[in-house]
């Protein structure tokens, strides 16, 4: 059975239709951001700070995402490697209060990355955007950062990444 080419068409179409329309309509319901810009982070230890490892960590956000952050650690890992490369691999829960896009607000974030415990410090992290609260409310996205921390002094790092805010 052969279809004519208006048919064939039609069903492309059809097919095309039922694929991308509910991906257009979830894209419709958030704008996403390009970001990028700095801060600098300090450790903060004692009874202040909650974490399961003993290493929270306070910060200033500049640039596209704005405002203070506060991270605690969840786990610091060495691999079979740590001990020549003295890298290390960290989690952290972190909220950053400010704003984005001028929208006040709290993200929620979930990091990961690695560090180099010798040397200059450096640093990479991936923060994984998993909510907020205020008009970044339902917020969502990645930021990668990479710099330099160094205990107890602290250090500074760039991001760039991308901010997904409800509309």
């Amino acid at each position: 059975m052969s279809l004519s080419r208006r048919t064939r068409y039609g069903v492309v179409l059809g097919v095309l239709a039922t694929i991308l329309l509910p991906t257009s309509s979830v894209q419709a319901s958030a704008d996403c951001i390009e970001v990028f810009g700095e801060y600098v982070e300090r450790p903060v230890v004692g009874p202040d700070c909650d974490s399961p490892v003993g290493l929270c960590i306070a910060a200033v956000y500049r640039g596209g995402v704005k405002g203070d952050a506060h991270a605690r650690a969840t786990s610091i890992v060495s691999t079979s490697d740590s001990t020549a490369t003295s890298v290390q691999l960290f989690t952290s829960d972190s909220t950053i209060a400010g704003s984005v896009a001028g929208r006040p607000g709290t993200l929620i974030v979930k990091n990961a990355g690695a560090f180099a415990s010798a040397g200059d410090g450096s640093i990479v992290d991936l923060q994984t955007i998993v909510g907020g609260t205020g008009r970044l409310a339902g917020a969502s996205g990645t930021l990668r950062a990479q710099g330099t921390f160094v205990f107890p002094d602290g250090g500074r790092s760039r991001y760039t990444g991308t901010v997904c805010l409800k509309s």
